[in-house]
């Protein structure tokens, strides 16, 4: 599945990002490197076990919080690596290829665990899509309408296209206002 990537990595932890990360668990925040490792790619819970099971180590599960500026910020289930030095590495590629990450952990985190999100502007279009969301309904016909309004107010045209390809939107999928 090709990730949305105008969603992106925060380049440091601001204090909105740090009273959202209080909302989702009682630990800090931290900023970690992201080390891609072959076959680690997309999902964190299918392919970390393996991880740890060559490399050693364990896997710390929490949340990885990524953000689309002006927009929203977002909270999806995460697991990193503790490696056997003790250090905490994102094997796993970020929706933009960041070369870091946000992550808090938090042990109660499933890979069914819901993602989280707090809107960054009074758009009433972005708060209806996110209790669609809550909800799993984020692929109704309804939400899929309410996401596009929310795209075509927010979305900058020189953004990465939502669709995944990397391309800019304008030259991807442009959205008539």
């Amino acid at each position: 599945m090709r990730r949305a990537t105008f969603l992106s990595t925060p380049p440091k932890l601001t204090g909105e990002i740090r009273r959202f990360c209080a909302t989702l668990s009682a630990a800090e925040p931290v900023l970690l490197k992201t080390v891609p490792f072959p076959g680690c790619d997309g999902d964190c819970h299918a392919n970390l076990p393996g991880h740890v099971e060559r490399f050693g180590g364990t896997a710390v599960a929490g949340w990885r919080v990524v953000v689309w500026p002006r927009v929203m910020l977002h909270a999806e289930p995460h697991l990193v690596w503790r490696s056997p030095k003790d250090e905490l590495i994102d094997v796993t590629a970020a929706p933009d290829r960041a070369a870091q990450s946000v992550f808090v952990a938090d042990p109660t985190v499933t890979a069914d665990s819901r993602p989280r999100r707090q809107s960054l502007t009074s758009d009433t279009n972005l708060t209806r899509w996110m209790e669609l969301a809550d909800a799993g309904r984020e692929g109704d016909d309804g939400a899929l309408d309410l996401f596009l309004a929310v795209l075509k107010k927010h979305a900058r045209p020189d953004d990465p296209c939502y669709c995944g390809s990397g391309r800019q939107m304008r030259k991807c999928h442009p959205l008539k206002k």
